[in-house]
């Protein structure tokens, strides 16, 4: 019987996100029959924010970017290791991973997991891509924006959709759910869920003045709760979410919760999760709401793979700026209590048949058996 084949991953830190949940879910689900994984981490920050299984870990504790010193840096981890594999994460992780993984000899898998790539990582995906004989991708979105932006061939593309774990995140009973809600200090039925880092992208701002237009019609009711569950890593913007807070009076509507290690936990106690986002690839939060039986509220910018129907698995907002975000939070309060039920119950039903994380991790193992079948494009030497 043969050896399984090595994976080395590359990542910055195991800080809390939705990419880095999804490595997680797939380095814990790889069969290890046929793959071995280790992870090579930028830095200690957040080690503990996953628990992985089986996997060694490689700490640099160094910046993970393209330049000579860091390409030749994790390159010599990454001989160490010695992977049949490499595939990197997230930005400039991604570009750095090819660079090594091509000068060790490796076959390279690229990871781009963000629309709206910025300019800087657009060209370094012109001219980096090359190097990779594979490039996963979660959404057809960005799919497309690699082809036509950055000149990535179609055919070195592969969309892999974002897997949830479905015994993780799943729906709660009445009794349960009642319990969860009193831990976390929930009452009433109007308790909305953002999670995300607070950033321009994730769009809170828009969603706060939401709020102070329909406190301002006099069209929220008493128990309206609007939940911001996410890391301030840019605390200019959330001291503007804040400002806008006090200014617009809705502190006794909206609370925000910070960094949540078990937001699975809070999902499913939640009335809808809501994504209102300028921009998405496909979003882990979107689904792990459908995952957890809870109407999930989007922006059409947030929905680009169509994992909301609107009026099927959750609502769907024409744009992501204050008026339509508070026409969306106001088709939500308005929502009888059976029809937001049946709304989680398809959602539910949606995400079994199409985000089960079994089936990304297989995707993903098919996409590595295919490579290991035929000869690494790279002409790098191990050694």
């Amino acid at each position: 019987m043969s050896s399984p084949a090595r994976v080395a991953y590359v990542i910055d830190s195991l800080e809390q996100g939705g990419a880095e949940r999804q490595l997680v879910e797939l380095v814990n689900g790889l069969d290890r029959a046929r793959f071995a994984p280790s992870l090579v981490l930028g830095s200690r920050k957040h080690h503990a924010a996953f628990v992985l299984r089986d996997c060694p870990v490689t700490v640099l504790d160094a910046a993970v970017l393209p330049l000579p010193g860091s390409v030749a840096r994790l390159a010599e981890a990454l001989r160490a290791l010695q992977p049949d594999i490499v595939q990197g994460f997230k930005s400039w992780e991604n570009t750095t991973a090819r660079l090594a993984g091509a000068r060790i000899g490796a076959r390279v898998v690229g990871s781009v997991r963000r629309p709206r790539i910025p300019a800087d990582e657009l060209l370094a995906e012109a001219l980096t891509h090359r190097h990779a004989d594979v490039v996963i991708v979660n959404s057809v979105g960005i799919r497309d924006e690699l082809v036509a932006r950055a000149g990535v061939p179609s055919s070195l593309v592969e969309v892999v959709e974002s897997g949830v774990d479905l015994a993780r995140f799943s729906p709660l009973d009445d009794d349960a759910r009642a319990r969860r809600r009193a831990e976390l200090g929930w009452t009433g039925a109007h308790t909305l869920l953002h999670p995300g880092r607070i950033s321009p992208e994730k769009n809170q701002l828009a969603v706060v003045r939401a709020v102070s237009l329909l406190a301002r019609r006099g069209a929220l009711p008493d128990d309206f709760r609007l939940v911001l569950a996410g890391r301030d890593t840019l605390l200019a913007y959330g001291r503007i979410v804040r400002a806008a807070i006090a200014l617009g009076g809705v502190g006794r509507w909206v609370t925000l919760a910070g960094a949540v290690s078990d937001i699975e936990r809070w999902t499913p106690a939640a009335d809808a999760v809501l994504l209102p986002s300028r921009f998405e690839g496909l979003s882990s939060a979107s689904v792990e709401a459908l995952a957890c039986g809870v109407p999930a509220l989007v922006s059409r910018a947030a929905n680009a793979d169509a994992v909301v129907v609107d009026g099927v698995e959750g609502l769907v907002a024409e744009a992501h700026d204050p008026a339509p975000i508070a026409d969306l939070l106001a088709r939500f309060i308005a929502l009888p209590a059976d029809a937001r039920r049946a709304m989680g119950l398809r959602g539910r039903v949606h995400a079994e048949r199409r985000f089960a994380v079994q089936r990304m991790i297989e995707r993903t193992q098919n996409v590595y058996a295919r490579l290991l079948a035929s000869p690494p494009r790279n002409a790098g030497t191990r050694g």
